[in-house]
């Protein structure tokens, strides 16, 4: 029912969460390889722990959203959880620590990239999320009430500077 959606939803966002987290976590990695506070040894090692993880967690994450009913966000994530499948199968998912520093600028803009999306689908999940507890709490009396509430105050002009 209404509960077990909004705890994929929550559940989702979670695993999101952890997502974006390894990824920022691979950009610093990249950054501190860039800036010589890391050699190339430790970066590679770092982020290739987390290669799998990240993976697992973001189709994971897809599939939870398509469990909700949410197929726009399985068309949002679909080509990177099929660049990912690409990159597996062709075994290239992982940092290569000979050539990482000849890299690096491409793999930062993947992954910044992937950033983009992830806070995207991030922001996505908690509106979603946000949303469905809101309408599981709410009667139809006060749904009402709450339209009327927000449809005043977009046509206030209180908030305008």
């Amino acid at each position: 029912g209404d509960m077990t959606v909004l705890l994929l939803w929550i559940l989702a966002f979670l695993v999101l969460g952890a997502v974006m987290g390894i990824n920022l976590y691979a950009l610093i990695c990249l950054s501190d390889l860039q800036a010589d506070l890391i050699n190339p040894h430790d970066c590679a090692g770092r982020i290739n722990k987390l290669v799998m993880p990240e993976i697992i967690a973001h189709a994971a994450a897809a599939g939870l959203m398509m469990l909700c009913g949410s197929w726009s966000m399985v068309l949002v994530n679909g080509p990177l959880i099929a660049w990912h499948v690409r990159q597996v199968g062709r075994n290239q998912h992982l940092a290569d620590v000979t050539e990482i520093f000849n890299q690096l600028d491409k793999e930062k803009s993947v992954r910044v990239g992937k950033a983009m999306l992830y806070a995207l689908v991030l922001l996505y999940a908690t509106y979603r999320g946000t949303e469905r507890g809101v309408n599981m709490f709410l009667d139809p009396a006060e749904k009402v009430k709450m339209a009327a509430f927000f449809k005043d105050a977009v046509a206030s002009s209180v908030h305008h500077f």
